[in-house]
């Protein structure tokens, strides 16, 4: 499975319906759920972003879809990365 960190940004329709975010984000897990995944963890920020989520898949595809679910939505923007653990870093380095 491989880790994956989403950036994300409200738009302003998302935030206009904050009272929604937790019927929201229960949908989102839902479709990380359903790709395969699962949601490691959920935080919303101040500053740059709105929020982080954690995500674990199983691979860069299954991110595409379940970004492009969410994004349907349009209620957020999303920059990803792929997160890579300190000992795959090792062992790549090797």
């Amino acid at each position: 499975m491989a880790l994956f960190i989403v950036l994300g940004k409200l738009t302003d329709r998302a935030i206009a319906k904050m009272r929604e975010a937790k019927e929201r984000d229960e949908k989102a897990k839902q479709i990380i759920q359903a790709a395969g995944g699962r949601l490691i963890g959920l935080y919303y920020t101040l500053g740059r972003y709105d929020f982080i989520a954690i995500i674990e898949l199983p691979s860069a595809e299954a991110l595409a879809d379940v970004i492009i679910d969410i994004h349907q939505w349009g209620t957020v923007s999303t920059e990803s990365l792929t997160a890579l653990l300190p000992e795959q870093m090792y062992k790549m380095a090797k």
